[in-house]
This record gives structure tokens, sequence and C-alpha cells, in this order.
């Protein structure tokens, strides 16, 4: 009984420090124009490590999504669920807008997701995929599971195939995208 007791009090001595480590860990970084930091987003850093609550209301909802420019610069991705809170261990939808640096729909894409929990080391547990084109540069995902709470990453990658005006051949523009969400 008394290791029981030597276990519980060095749990009780040292959970504060290591929730105020695991703060300082997600504290906002200034990022510049020529600085790809990005294009990898933390949603502690993007709520100015905003109470709990407020951090799970991101992505939920049109009004909440998240958007990021791609590593290439090309197009700006922006991600949310219709769903809230967001679901776990239940298969569900999430809506993922592309478009030019200048605002205009990125039609017809081909977009490709992957993703999962890299501190568990594994993939989500099913294959989310691009199923519908819902017009206006949105894209509907299908068959998405995160079947814990804690920090998922969502890969995209995007292809757009156009013809080019002065010489009239194919040209494609790919991008790519990281969002890290927290549940």
């Amino acid at each position: 009984m008394k290791i029981i007791k030597n276990y519980t009090l060095t749990f009780v001595i040292l959970s504060p420090i290591f929730f105020l480590a695991s703060c300082a860990t997600s504290l906002p970084q200034k990022h510049t124009t020529d600085d790809h930091s990005h294009m990898h987003h933390d949603v502690n850093t993007a709520m100015n490590n905003s109470h709990h609550s407020s951090i799970k209301k991101q992505f939920e909802l049109a009004e909440n999504a998240v958007t990021l420019q791609g590593e290439n610069g090309f197009f700006n991705f922006s991600l949310y669920t219709n769903h809230s809170p967001i679901p776990i261990s239940k298969i569900h939808d999430w809506i993922i807008h592309i478009e030019t640096k200048d605002g205009k729909p990125v039609e017809n894409a081909k977009v490709f997701i992957f993703g999962g929990m890299p501190m568990h080391n594994h993939e989500f547990p099913t294959v989310p995929r691009i199923k519908d084109y819902l017009g206006d540069g949105n894209y509907r995902i299908e068959g998405l599971k995160f079947n814990m709470i804690g920090h998922w990453e969502m890969h995209f990658t995007a292809e757009k195939t156009t013809i080019d005006a002065t010489n009239n051949r194919k040209k494609k523009t790919t991008d790519r995208v990281e969002f890290k969400v927290h549940l």
C-alpha cells in the first residue's frame, strides 16, 4: 500500500509539470512569407491556445472551416464537416473546398486523401475517398472515421489538368496540404 501512495504522490506532483510542458509546445509560431510551415496546421496555434471547447468547434460546420494554402502555393484548401461535434468511432463525411490562389473554384480536379494518427503510427481505420464533386470547388469526402480521440492528420493532394492557351498543351497543376485535427 505504501508503494501505491508513493506512485500516487509522484503522479500528483508531476501531472501539472507535464501539462505545462505540453501547453508550451503548442504556442503560436511566427511565420514569414518564405516560411513553408504554414502548410501544416495546428488547431491549438490557430485558436491562440483557447479553451478545448472552442478548439473542438474548429472544422465543425462550414462557418468553422479551416483554410490553408497548399505547399506549392497554387491552391487554397478549406476543410470542414457538417457534423457537430465531430463523431468518434462513426463513419461520416467531410467537405474540402479547393480554389486557386486568386479565389476561383478548382473544378473537377483529381483529389486524393490519406492520413491517420502519427503518434500511434497508424492510418485511418477506414479508407476515406473523394466520392463526389459537388460543384463550385467543393468535394465530398466519404468514409472518414476517427476511432479514438487524439491527434490526427489529413493529407490532401489535388491535381488539375488544363490546356495551355499559348501552345495548346496539357498542363498539370498539383498542390498538397496537411490538416492537423485534435479531437
